[in-house]
């Protein structure tokens, strides 16, 4: 379904159905055994629309499978995102529940069938992930755990979804979102009445999730680079994903600026070939920079990732990438690739990836961001000057320096 079809029926379905399941639970809530503080167990994470998201949630996963080691959580998302779920391997194929976004009638087959998962997991926790989603509250409610916890409006006027959380955790948007995730896993060890929760600070949690070669996808990646360029002469790949996608296009910063990027990368060094990288309704404009370039270093490598595990194969084989704010930026970061990430309309303190080579570029407008939890990523914007006002030139000193310590450390 189209990002607009999906706000709307948030907003006409979505809230009399989560006004609808919260008087339910009010009248029989008490049926469900609660249980007590730092006894969680079947825990179901719910993340449905965020593919980077999902990366950003890693350390919380993580810090959770390590206080309740006794039973592996369960996790439900967007089929069209679950490939960046099964990045992490952190999850058991058969704890994945995934919910088509295709159409509505899909989607409520799925949710159908999302009940019978939750019963035969024996989930008496869920985690909502979802900044104010309200489909994600209808799932946390019919999932019939007893404990669940969330981000919660508190005072706030707008985005009803509900009064349904046992553990109603304070969303701040003053820090970055692995330590607000990091708060809800927290929260699960704290008196559930100390509302807003949680009352201490917490750290940005590392990204200690790795991923690894997998010679299959490896070899497929280089042999489709190997179509295109020498690679024993040219050894440093740097990868461009120029377009953001059409969900959100004024996240791209201008096609003109990855041009004269590409001109100035593929001129630093004869070993550095430029691979321009996006699925296949980016090559229009990859073709675009290729041949305003004009350099056989600079390749259109768009559309020659079969999969989510394919992209990542080739960040294992490159030495930076420069992309817009999207998911690649957080997939990067479970490899060793530098990667620059280009924000404007979203901000790098709540969305910056974790990655320990990662520069996140940023201007800080007054309006800046307009994409937030609170307007459901709908910005009337049509003029993001946040991204033109990213110069080249501090692009290219960044990727200049990100290239040099590479390979200074390559020497040693």
């Amino acid at each position: 379904m189209k990002l607009s079809i999906m706000r709307r029926l948030d907003a006409l379905v979505g809230q009399p159905a989560c006004f609808a399941l919260s008087v339910l639970f009010g009248a029989f809530g008490s049926l469900l055994r609660r249980k007590a503080s730092g006894e969680a167990h079947r825990v179901l994470f719910i993340e449905l629309s965020e593919m980077g998201s999902t990366i950003l949630a890693a350390p919380s996963i993580q810090r959770l499978r390590e206080r309740y080691p006794e039973h592996a959580p369960c996790f439900v998302i967007f089929a069209k995102n679950a490939p960046s779920l099964r990045l992490l391997e952190m999850f058991d194929e058969r704890d994945i529940f995934t919910i088509r976004d295709t159409s509505l009638f899909a989607m409520l087959i799925d949710v159908a069938r999302f009940v019978p998962f939750c019963a035969s997991r024996r989930i008496d926790t869920t985690i909502d992930l979802e900044l104010f989603a309200r489909i994600s509250s209808i799932l946390s409610m019919l999932s019939c755990a007893a404990t669940r916890v969330g981000f919660d409006n508190f005072m706030g006027e707008g985005l009803y979804r509900g009064r349904q959380l046992t553990h109603r955790v304070q969303y701040n948007p003053y820090y970055h979102m692995s330590q607000n995730f990091l708060a809800l896993v927290e929260a699960l060890d704290e008196d559930p009445d100390a509302i807003p929760l949680i009352k201490r600070a917490l750290p940005v949690p590392p990204m200690t999730c790795r991923v690894h070669k997998r010679p299959a996808e490896y070899d497929y990646v280089r042999g489709e680079l190997a179509k295109l360029i020498d690679l024993s002469r040219h050894p440093r790949l740097v990868l461009i994903n120029h377009d953001a996608g059409k969900l959100l296009p004024i996240r791209n910063w201008p096609v003109a600026r990855f041009t004269e990027l590409a001109r100035r990368l593929v001129g630093l060094a004869d070993d550095v070939v430029v691979v321009l990288v996006g699925i296949p309704d980016a090559t229009e404009s990859a073709t675009e920079i290729v041949r305003a370039v004009g350099s056989p270093r600079c390749i259109d490598f768009t559309g020659r990732t079969r999969t989510l595990t394919d992209l990542v194969q080739l960040f294992l084989q490159s030495q930076l990438l420069v992309t817009n704010d999207s998911g690649p930026a957080h997939f990067a970061s479970l490899t060793e690739i530098a990667c620059i990430t280009l924000f404007g309309p979203e901000t790098s303190r709540l969305y910056g990836p974790l990655g320990a080579r990662a520069v996140n570029i940023y201007k800080g407008l007054a309006c800046s961001p307009c994409l937030t939890a609170i307007n459901h990523r709908n910005s009337p914007c049509t003029d993001n000057v946040c991204l033109q006002a990213i110069t080249v030139d501090e692009v290219f000193e960044h990727a200049s320096r990100l290239l040099a310590t590479h390979a200074e450390v390559a020497a040693t």
